[in-house]
């Protein structure tokens, strides 16, 4: 589904060249979650751009079933840190923005809105604006604009690590069961171990900069999964022991 191969990006500064991933291989397959971790600078977000079409490698090729990715793609949807609301929008109206971009059928995708945002926990809160949401509310707005036009690549760049520790493992479990029910193909960056072995089928451990794949780690837990015990937390804390080995030795 996805594919790089041998895939460079570097960056010129005042200071000279700067080489944010080298010679990178990855494939991804359809319908897969794959979380990416790895240290500070190793080049995790600009590979994101690059499977989005923001940004094209220096050397090497992304493409997209079977295709080179060179531009933004309308079945590619990307999640950031921050939810960016639109603040004179209400919840519902920013969840439909895309597809009035897009010009699709307002009523059509008015009814999947509303049900994405029940299923996030925002039953009446469809008519509040950004500023009358909390940070984990607003970021399940963001979560649902980022679902509405059932794109066949979600690619996440940190969404949850501004919220606190317990909207945070909401979050995850609720990105979880949408992922169950319609699994788009996934790329999640992340900085948290517990949640890379909680959401994705594989992890791929990025090193240091210049970025590289050093390690992709098969998360063998069936679903759905939790934070809390359960009769895989050994399995699981296994996985966290070893991808936290790879980080500190790194």
């Amino acid at each position: 589904m996805i594919r790089l191969e041998r895939v460079s990006r570097s960056f010129t500064t005042r200071d000279g060249e700067v080489a944010a991933l080298r010679d990178l291989d990855l494939d991804i397959t359809e319908g897969q979650f794959v979380a990416v971790i790895g240290r500070s600078g190793c080049g995790k977000s600009t590979l994101l751009r690059l499977i989005a079409g923001l940004l094209a490698p220096t050397g090497g090729t992304v493409t997209m079933a079977g295709r080179p990715v060179t531009r933004p793609r309308p079945d590619v949807a990307l999640m950031h840190q921050l939810p960016a609301l639109l603040p004179w929008r209400t919840a519902l109206g920013n969840v439909m923005l895309p597809v009035e971009i897009r010009g699709l059928p307002r009523a059509e995708y008015r009814a999947r809105a509303v049900e994405l945002l029940d299923q996030v926990g925002l039953t009446g809160f469809h008519q509040r604006h950004p500023h009358q949401l909390s940070g984990g509310m607003q970021q399940r707005v963001a979560l649902c604009r980022a679902l509405i036009q059932r794109p066949r690549v979600l690619l996440m760049d940190e969404p949850f690590s501004a919220l606190d520790a317990l909207t945070r493992e909401e979050l995850a479990i609720q990105l979880q069961a949408m992922h169950m029910a319609a699994p788009a193909t996934t790329v999640f960056v992340t900085h948290s171990i517990p949640e890379a072995v909680l959401l994705a089928d594989r992890v791929v451990v990025l090193g240091a900069r210049p970025g590289r794949v050093r390690r992709m780690l098969d998360v063998g837990l069936p679903r759905p999964r939790s934070f809390g015990h359960n009769e895989h937390v050994a399995q699981a804390a296994e996985c966290v022991a070893e991808l936290h080995d790879l980080l500190l030795n790194d």
